[in-house]
């Protein structure tokens, strides 16, 4: 119900909200329409609606900016909720209630816990100085909660070998009477299966072999593979548990760490993060957003009717009853930390207004506080701060604080956030070419400063990214797929290529293919281990190449 309120709001008052850009404005002021109800677009739901699809997306691309700052993160943690916590258990137990019957309290203790926990990493730092973090909050069907955790390290204390995982990161059972305590906390929680020959109905199972690989291999020591993989050590040491099917060791051990074992007291899964570029895969699985079930009846009528995100957010969403009262108490499902700041940017006279139904369009463009923006600001405090000058639009969040109510930059006194370029794909033009001016121009107080090259004021922005030599040799698109490698999966990648190739854009498509191969080809080794359950398939650049093509000629096909 207080959902659908929230909704059933968003949707009442986008028959009074509209926007346009500014320039359409004048344009309609021009030709006499001065009434606003006759002008602009439905906004649709926003990302400030918490869990929304903008929400979830915008969270996935602060990450991004996140790891673009401190490089890859360390730790990837995963904690769920233990419905047997003494917390919940003296709640219950003397009223004869089962944990399920109490949603409320399993979310407040979860919620108490997870708090603590970010205060074990960033004030006791129990794994040395955390400079940043962020957790997203997931409710599986059975109703009970849990949180995926990404953790930077200070280079201090950054985690580069084998023996540095294996300082925080176990994959071992203890021994039952040295480490009565963090035996008991393994057995209970840590443990995988019994899966395979032992019980082939676990839920792991897939073709009649485990999805997660286990049992793993015994290792003697810890090893990162070249692709930054680790292989945790499992050393044979004859200590065992017993479950009702079988008895398992260390091979079905989940990696853990002992303090967050022995204090929490649930399961909690730590892992080395990947070195690599897969961690984008990691970012979007944390910010994937809400469960639900899709059907859609359709009655043959091929016209279009307009995009109703809010509908489509609303209709077969799956809400457990620990999802409803973790929203009900607005509890935050996302946080992270340092805070990263949305640089909006736009060309000139482009950027959106909003305007009530019942506004004089005179009046919308004679107030400047409806058409100033973070951007335009910029240019003003490059021209009051001096201090300003030397960094780009990006940088500037690092050393300047942004006052929305009074639209303008001041000089930050304390606190410390990253700045994130708004994404604009390739196809967008002049506003693209801006957004890779802005990534090397500074102190600029006009568009025609970030138009100047060497004194030379140039005709487009696309023009003074050729000045600069950030087009040359088809550089543009070689720099696009290398940024959507960031953040896009390989499919995306691949088709963004594909895009290319039929807009016959580029001067030298074999030149930007043998640049960017190894990118396009990314994610094709990872869905054949899925696909022949075989973790350690190792693929020739050669055989690679030849995969990634085909794929390619699937999608030029299509």
């Amino acid at each position: 119900m207080i959902e659908a309120q929230r909704l059933s709001f968003i949707r009442e008052n986008q028959d009074k909200i509209r926007s346009d850009v500014l320039s359409g404005l004048q344009e309609a002021v021009d030709r006499g329409d001065v009434d606003a109800s006759t002008v602009g677009k439905r906004i649709i739901l926003p990302d400030s609606f918490t869990g929304g699809p903008r929400y979830m997306f915008n969270n996935c691309q602060d990450a991004q900016g996140i790891c673009k700052r401190f490089g890859y993160p360390d730790l990837f943690i995963t904690i769920t909720c233990n419905a047997n916590w003494p917390e919940i258990r003296n709640f219950i137990e003397p009223r004869g209630l089962q944990p399920s019957d109490r949603p409320d309290i399993i979310a407040r203790v979860f919620k108490m816990k997870l708090d603590q926990m970010m205060s074990d990493f960033k004030k006791e730092q129990i794994f040395g100085k955390v400079v940043a973090g962020m957790y997203t909050v997931e409710f599986q069907k059975r109703g009970l909660p849990h949180a995926h955790m990404l953790m930077w390290l200070d280079q201090k204390n950054k985690i580069k070998t084998g023996h540095d995982i294996d300082k925080v990161i176990s994959a071992e059972l203890p021994h039952p009477q040295l480490y009565p305590k963090l035996y008991s906390a393994v057995s209970s929680f840590m443990m995988h299966g019994p899966c395979g020959e032992a019980n082939i109905n676990s839920p792991c199972m897939v073709n009649y072999r485990c999805s997660k690989f286990f049992p793993k291999k015994y290792k003697s020591s810890t090893t990162i593979d070249d692709e930054g993989y680790p292989s945790y050590r499992r050393r044979n040491t004859g200590v065992s548990v017993k479950k009702p099917k079988a008895s398992l060791d260390n091979a079905f051990v989940v990696p853990y760490n002992p303090f967050l074992l022995i204090r929490y007291q649930a399961h909690i899964n730590v892992e080395y993060c990947n070195k690599s570029n897969a961690i984008k895969y990691l970012f979007k699985y944390v910010n994937k957003g809400p469960d639900r079930s899709n059907v859609e009846i359709s009655n043959g009528n091929k016209s279009k009717e307009p995009v109703d995100e809010i509908k489509r957010f609303y209709d077969c969403r799956y809400l457990s009853p620990a999802e409803a009262v973790w929203r009900t108490f607005a509890f935050d499902i996302h946080q992270h930390f340092p805070a990263v700041i949305r640089l909006s940017i736009h060309l000139e006279n482009q950027q959106v207004v909003r305007f009530d139904d019942n506004s004089s369009l005179h009046n919308v463009l004679r107030y400047r506080e409806m058409v100033d923006t973070m951007f335009l600001a910029w240019f003003k405090a490059n021209m009051d701060y001096e201090e300003g000058r030397n960094l780009t639009y990006s940088q500037f969040p690092t050393k300047f604080v942004y006052l929305p109510q009074e639209h303008r930059w001041q000089p930050r006194q304390r606190g410390f956030s990253i700045g994130r370029l708004t994404y604009v794909p390739v196809g967008a033009g002049e506003l693209y070419y801006l957004r890779v001016l802005l990534t090397q121009q500074r102190g600029c107080t006009s568009y025609e400063d970030i138009k100047t090259v060497d004194g030379k004021i140039c005709k487009t922005f696309q023009q003074a990214c050729s000045e600069l030599r950030l087009l040359k040799d088809d550089q543009e698109f070689k720099d696009a797929i290398k940024e959507s490698y960031q953040t896009a999966s390989g499919w995306q990648m691949r088709s963004l290529f594909v895009r290319l190739l039929n807009m016959n854009t580029m001067t030298n498509p074999f030149d930007v293919w043998n640049c960017t191969w190894k990118m396009l080809s990314d994610g094709i080794l990872y869905n054949k281990r899925r696909e022949l359950n075989l973790p350690d398939l190792q693929i020739s650049d050669e055989d690679l190449k030849n995969l990634c093509l085909i794929e390619i000629a699937k999608l030029l096909t299509e």
